[in-house]
């Protein structure tokens, strides 16, 4: 594009002249990329509670005096490794303890990701990590609070979103087959889809081939995370064995030139977390990382925040990371952007307005931040 190449000519210069205008232009780069409109394909409600509102609950509940302001909680959140975050989840999701609370806690996500001009959310939900201890709770309530607060968000700040409810290895598949009974009657009433997150290691996607059967019957749409934690075979599972539509992370299918082709070829989406790899170590470095290869090779690539709060970024963060650690040009991001669209679980029609939407927001954001380079 134009004004791309005019970026290059302005960084041409030498000296003062030159670091004031990257400084300028990083700072113009960061505001374009707050204000582009987005989508959130993989993100985990529950690891993305915003911390003032996480410090609420546990205040509430008073009985943790070592969590006296945002700082000290901060500190609780940090971990070294997988099985560490694992536990931290679990501490976090202790505090999480009536129904108000999944309203709130869906409201206040929501409000978020709004304010980063997140346009469009299919946020996953794990109720069976709060009814297994909870015997006050039941999946039904969880759902029907999530939604009441999603509502909330739609109507204060416009953010459109659905719920997938992620089954969870952990459980087996006895436990998802029952939620499946249990929640198909919120299909098109707030819930869209399945996931399957859990240990990935421990509890391979096979084991889970019935309950996808039965939710693809009853009109869920379909993921699944895989190849984050274990290898291609993963993947190969998921695709094959659930007929998953989208996978959720995909991280490791480079392990097989195959599956590579087939999700070239298939365009089979890939729910990409980079901060995420990074923090659980399931990736070394960001020069490790595959997303931008993968991206080179045509596979169809979005960009999510997966915990954003466990994970110490946003979708926003996501984006800039691309473009700071990978090298993505502004087209890029674009299609990368558009790529969410097209991954989504909307239908056709909501898929053309939105794709009007971003067009529009677009090119009066590029107009708005680099028309004076022209």
């Amino acid at each position: 594009m134009v004004w791309e190449k005019k970026i290059c000519e302005r960084l041409k210069g030498r000296g003062r002249t030159r670091i004031l205008n990257m400084i300028e232009l990083s700072d113009r780069l960061e505001k374009f990329i707050m204000e582009i409109p987005k989508i959130e394909l993989h993100l985990h409600l529950e690891g993305a509670i915003p911390l003032n509102t996480l410090f609420g609950f546990i205040q509430r509940r008073g009985d943790n005096k070592l969590i006296k302001n945002l700082e000290d909680l901060k500190k609780r959140l940090a971990y070294s490794n997988f099985a560490q975050f694992i536990k931290v989840w679990l501490w976090k999701n202790s505090f999480i303890t009536e129904y108000e609370d999944f309203e709130e806690l869906a409201y206040q996500v929501l409000k978020s990701l709004s304010q980063q001009n997140v346009k469009y959310v299919e946020a996953f939900y794990s109720p069976r990590d709060f009814t297994f201890r909870n015997k006050k709770l039941s999946a039904c309530g969880i759902t029907e609070s999530l939604i009441k607060g999603k509502k909330r968000a739609f109507d204060d700040f416009g953010i459109r979103s659905e719920l997938v409810v992620d089954v969870v290895r952990d459980y087996g598949p006895r436990m998802g087959m029952g939620l499946m009974k249990k929640l198909s009657g919120y299909l098109g009433r707030g819930l869209i889809g399945i996931g399957l997150g859990g240990s990935e290691k421990l509890f391979p996607a096979g084991f889970f081939t019935k309950v996808y059967q039965k939710a693809r019957e009853q009109g869920f749409r379909l993921t699944a995370h895989a190849g984050e934690t274990a290898g291609a075979k993963s993947i190969w599972a998921a695709l094959n064995e659930l007929g998953a539509e989208r996978i959720g992370h995909g991280l490791r299918a480079y392990e097989d030139p195959q599956l590579i082709n087939y999700l070239q070829e298939r365009q089979i989406p890939l729910e990409m977390c980079v901060v995420s790899n990074i923090k659980t170590q399931v990736c070394k470095t960001f020069k490790e990382h595959p997303i931008r290869n993968y991206f080179r090779e045509g596979l169809m690539v979005t960009i999510n925040s997966d915990d954003p709060t466990m994970f110490d970024t946003s979708i926003n963060n996501e984006y800039l990371i691309l473009i700071q650690k990978f090298g993505f040009s502004l087209e890029e991001i674009r299609k990368v952007n558009f790529n969410s669209i097209e991954a989504s679980f909307m239908t056709d029609e909501e898929r053309d307005t939105m794709k009007e939407t971003f067009n529009k927001e677009w090119e009066k954001l590029t107009s708005k931040y680099f028309n004076k380079l022209k």
